[in-house]
């Protein structure tokens, strides 16, 4: 193909700004004491609203935006601070298995917060509303290039519930207490990478915070 290449470019960017690993210790924290058939659902449930969620941006994220007068520097500011806050949770934990339920809680906590806004988040839906509005080629936004980023977009959730269902091996692997430990460091993680998407909300909002060159 003659735009491999830059296909797997955009590949690479939306799936690195999903970042799964990033998902993977909240999914865990809140999924402990689960058959492992729930888990799994869990997983599979997060990876089809990432997808859905990036088709929706695709189709319709940036008119939505703009008849809503909502700037991608507010959307990136306000999914900053929810990320943030639920990193406040892990590092507290706060966050473990007695906050989900089963049935429509479980299901719930697979929406909102693991695919929106921890994994389909302001980055990757900006990404996705940016690669729709040039083309992915960058010569001008084309059904082609819909067609495929939609295509990218099926990869990157099928990767993401990959990542996902490889996190139970690693539980067994660590153990309760090696969980605890990963999930408040990776929180703290997880709260600077929240801390960013609220500066890069404010240097959006307000350019003059932009540090000098």
């Amino acid at each position: 193909m003659e735009h491999l290449t830059e296909y797997l470019k955009v590949f690479i960017a939306i799936y690195v700004l999903v970042n799964p690993l990033e998902g993977i210790p909240v999914y865990l924290a809140r999924s402990g004491g689960m058959p492992r058939a729930e888990r799994l659902a869990i997983a599979r449930t997060t990876s089809v609203a990432v997808a859905v969620i990036l088709w929706v941006s695709l189709a319709i994220g940036k008119p939505i935006l703009e008849l809503l007068g909502i700037s991608v520097g507010a959307f990136t500011l306000a999914g900053g601070i929810i990320i943030f806050l639920i990193a406040l949770k892990m590092v507290l934990g706060q966050g473990g298995a007695g906050d989900v339920r089963a049935g429509t809680d479980s299901t719930s906590f697979a929406i909102v917060p693991l695919a929106i806004p921890l994994l389909a988040g302001p980055g990757p839906i900006s990404s996705v509303i940016v690669y729709a509005s040039k083309g992915i080629t960058q010569r001008g936004a084309s059904l082609a290039d819909d067609l495929v980023l939609a295509g990218i977009i099926v990869v990157v959730a099928v990767a993401t519930y990959a990542a996902l269902a490889a996190a139970d091996p690693a539980r067994r692997l660590l153990g309760d207490t090696g969980i605890n430990v990963f999930t408040r460091v990776s929180g703290i993680l997880v709260a600077a990478i929240a801390i960013g998407l609220v500066n890069e909300g404010l240097v959006m909002l307000y350019p003059q915070l932009a540090p000098a060159p």
